[in-house]
């Protein structure tokens, strides 16, 4: 540590630390002791409270506290606070979020520093409200604690209104099946772009998630995002068949639904070239319906093979079902053939 700082830390010389700092770098906040303690650490075993409050609330000094990846300089610090009085002070600053809207919870979470999340949910269980990036966690054996601690239903949501159950899908945690036992409301909500956990799951095929989600409730399954995509939608655009498997065994009127241009998962697989998921739907029974249907400038899926060249490998498969109408028009009156010609 440099010998400037460490001695402004001893004598809770603010102003001398903070002009060392500007002259020789914000580094200098980060070094540490022989020991592994950082300024924080020196201060606190002086029983520096408006030192630490000041190193805290400077930008660059406001990860100080969990960044150490141990519990001890935290429990220091709160332990000061207290025998100070001064414990509303303390929880004001570990609540108080940096510029990407962390908190020390937030910052412990992402860091994996397990022994630090705990000491602060038994500190101040509120944080666990505090919403931001903590959905994109990886830390699963921490869930149930932060579970139990938080007084609010969402308080797992963060960046683009994710929530925990959503991120834990994502990255396939074990954790998922504890949020989902604890706070089974999440598993409606939605995020910024009006998916469902369930389209996260079929998103990424994750078929063990669709199959516990859909035990716990089937009418996921209907729930559309803003552009009306369900998760079968995006199961059919991703390729995945086991997902569509799953989604229509407990739910098999699903393929009747359309998104905001009334397509169907039919016209979803077309236009993802998935042309597996495309065979899977036309060897589906009594689908005349869905797969003829028009979307809102009256293109079947056969229309829109077309129009995506790269996929011209689905086309056989649409033209040589019976139930394909190869002469419907669009509403600028031409047939699939037409669009073909149009191209050449």
């Amino acid at each position: 540590m440099h010998p400037k700082v460490y001695k402004a830390a001893k004598s809770r010389d603010y102003r001398s630390l903070m002009t060392t700092i500007s002259e020789n770098g914000e580094d200098l906040f980060h070094q540490t002791t022989p020991k592994g303690n950082n300024i924080l650490h020196v201060a606190a075993q002086g029983k520096q409270v408006d030192f630490i409050r000041d190193i805290l609330r400077h930008q660059s000094g406001s990860s100080l506290l969990w960044q150490v990846g141990n519990d001890h300089a935290v429990r220091v610090f709160t332990d000061l606070a207290k025998s100070l009085d001064q414990l509303d002070a303390c929880k004001e600053l570990l609540r108080r979020p940096n510029n990407n809207k962390d908190t020390s919870l937030h910052y412990a979470l992402r860091g994996g520093h397990e022994s630090v999340v705990k000491l602060l949910i038994e500190e101040d269980p509120q944080l666990c409200d505090i919403g931001n990036a903590v959905a994109h966690q990886r830390l699963s054996d921490i869930i149930e604690p932060i579970l139990h601690a938080s007084s609010s239903p969402c308080f797992h949501r963060g960046p683009k209104g994710l929530t925990a159950l959503h991120a834990a899908v994502h990255y396939s945690l074990s954790s998922w099946e504890k949020i989902l036992e604890k706070r089974p409301e999440v598993i409606r909500e939605v995020d910024d772009i009006g998916w469902t956990p369930l389209h996260y799951a079929a998103c990424f095929g994750n078929v063990k998630a669709v199959r516990r989600l859909l035990q716990h409730d089937t009418s996921v399954v209907y729930d559309l995002d803003k552009e009306g995509e369900s998760a079968l939608h995006i199961a059919a655009f991703r390729g995945h068949v086991n997902i569509i498997k799953e989604l229509l065994t407990s739910c098999p009127d699903a393929y009747d639904m359309i998104n905001n241009k009334e397509r169907t998962a039919l016209h979803s697989a077309v236009i993802g070239g998935r042309a597996k998921v495309v065979k899977h739907i036309l060897r589906t029974p009594n689908l005349e319906d869905v797969i003829d249907q028009q979307d809102t400038d009256g293109n079947t899926a056969l229309h829109l093979a077309m129009l995506h060249k790269e996929y011209l490998i689905i086309v056989p498969t649409l033209a040589r079902d019976k139930r394909v109408n190869c002469f419907a028009t669009n509403k600028d009156h031409k047939t699939a053939l037409d669009i073909f010609a149009s191209t050449l």
